[in-house]
């Protein structure tokens, strides 16, 4: 506990999130513009992937473009409102607290353009940050000012390390791991081919999207990598896609037909359509509409779907 009676965030936040396209400007890939007329900053499913370093190929990534999901969630409580903590673990944490984020660590969400979650206790954001308020938010909360790549450093012995830029925070709740880079790394997830592929399936696009991390002691041996991400229309509809890239045309029919199995008896999946996909490692899909019986991000929470890939046909 912190002088102040605030706890540091440690340990592992269990935030595995679902993919949705945002709707608008700001909801598709590119750059956000910097209303002061600054640089633009990049955003979207690709340049998040460029950010994560190639060596976390095999970990669960979660990508939100923030300010789409702020807009969605004002738009339609009931269907998007679990998707309010957008990403950002001291979001969620603050809900449970009195007093306002941005006096604490010196930021809020209307400060961040997208998230990226890498495993289960790193997370790196992008958008505009006050580098004097977050360290002086954090040094209050235990935190120890150093330097690090183009940006500042803060560590604290027992919650974890915190960089920031001007346009980057990044956080790792474990004191013996860097935070994510703030310049995107040289070899980058984006380079793997197999995340390429699914990223392209998802689209650019996607406001929120989990990749579920490649290979794997517990996957099917039928899939290489899949991911989940939802496509919010213009109507304020949303529907969700399930990509996934298998290893071989009788492992993408035995994936195709796992995925059947879920459309039938009238559950939250009835009426999804699935297809198997052509070529030597076909892309295997799935998609669904969003309702009050599932909603953006349920699979995350209910896990139906992915544990379809977790042991061995």
């Amino acid at each position: 506990m912190t002088g102040n009676g605030r706890r540091p965030l440690r340990g592992a936040v269990a935030t595995v999130l679902v993919g949705v396209l945002g709707v608008g400007a700001a909801a598709c890939g590119g750059d956000t513009g910097d209303a002061a007329g600054g640089a633009a900053r990049p955003v979207g499913l690709t340049a998040a992937l460029k950010a994560a370093p190639e060596a976390d190929a095999g970990a669960p990534l979660t990508y939100w473009d923030v300010t789409a999901a702020r807009r969605l969630v004002k738009q339609d409580k009931a269907l998007y409102g679990g998707l309010q903590g957008y990403g950002i673990p001291e979001v969620t944490q603050a809900g449970y607290e009195s007093r306002p984020l941005k006096e604490t660590h010196g930021f809020d969400e209307n400060d961040v353009d997208t998230a990226l979650q890498i495993g289960s206790d790193r997370w790196r954001l992008t958008g505009r940050f006050d580098v004097n308020a977050v360290t002086g938010g954090m040094k209050k909360l235990g935190f120890t000012e150093g330097t690090t790549d183009g940006g500042v450093l803060l560590r604290h012995p027992q919650g974890g390390q915190v960089a920031v830029s001007a346009t980057v925070r990044s956080f790792s709740a474990s004191p013996d791991v860097a935070p994510p880079p703030l310049a995107a790394p040289a070899d980058s997830v984006a380079d793997d081919p197999a995340h390429e592929a699914v990223a392209r399936c998802i689209g650019d696009g996607t406001y929120l999207a989990t990749f579920y991390g490649k290979g794997g002691e517990n996957r099917t041996p039928d899939v290489t990598l899949y991911a989940i991400g939802a496509h919010a229309e213009p109507d304020g509809s949303s529907r969700e896609r399930l990509c996934a890239l298998t290893v071989s045309a009788e492992g993408a029919r035995r994936t195709a037909d796992e995925l059947r199995a879920t459309t039938t008896g009238g559950g939250r999946f009835a009426g999804a359509t699935v297809d198997a996909g052509s070529g030597a490692t076909p892309m295997v899909t799935m998609e669904w509409a969003n309702g009050p019986d599932a909603r953006p991000g349920d699979q995350n929470r209910t896990m139906q779907l992915p544990k379809l890939f977790m042991s061995e046909r």
